[in-house]
């Protein structure tokens, strides 16, 4: 790891000095864990992860790549894959380009209208179910009725 630490270090272009500063320890504290008189600990490991971006997996065993890979959005890219039209495009630039206040506006009053919608499906569903127990109620009500009925007058033809 101590090899890794400096290879990293020389990465950045910053002196041990410098390093040390990003990640509170003291220039002495750099060149002993490059040395390998101190050990390189899972707190020194989170530090450096942390402000470097460095891959946890890379300083630990030397797999992978030194930096955590940031995933990025490409519009173009978006765009192709999900076929959007030129105004589909527009639309998506415009909101990108709108101030980050009227962008959150927009996200609540879309969260309300889906709410208010949620809400109206959920009593839609309710009411359905309710109309079908009072149909099955009005069956039940009914055959009982008639079995009634063919009791009585099986009585009263015997």
């Amino acid at each position: 790891m101590k090899d890794r630490l400096l290879k990293l270090r020389n990465e950045l272009k910053l002196n041990q000095a410098e390093f040390g500063e990003k990640i509170g320890l003291s220039k002495a504290s750099i060149s002993a864990l490059e040395s390998g008189s101190r050990n390189i600990t899972d707190r020194h490991i989170m530090l450096l992860s942390s402000e470097f971006n460095v891959n946890e997996n890379w300083l630990r065993s030397g797999e992978g790549e030194m930096f955590v890979q940031q995933e990025t959005f490409s519009l173009d890219e978006k765009a192709q894959k999900y076929q959007l039209s030129p105004l589909e495009i527009d639309i998506m630039k415009g909101y990108m380009e709108l101030d980050p206040y009227v962008r959150n506006e927009i996200i609540k009053m879309v969260g309300e209208v889906y709410v208010k919608h949620t809400e109206i499906a959920a009593t839609t569903v309710e009411d359905e179910i309710e109309d079908e127990l009072e149909r099955y109620r009005y069956e039940l009500k009914a055959e009982k009725k008639a079995g009634t009925s063919l009791v009585s007058e099986e009585r009263g033809t015997s």
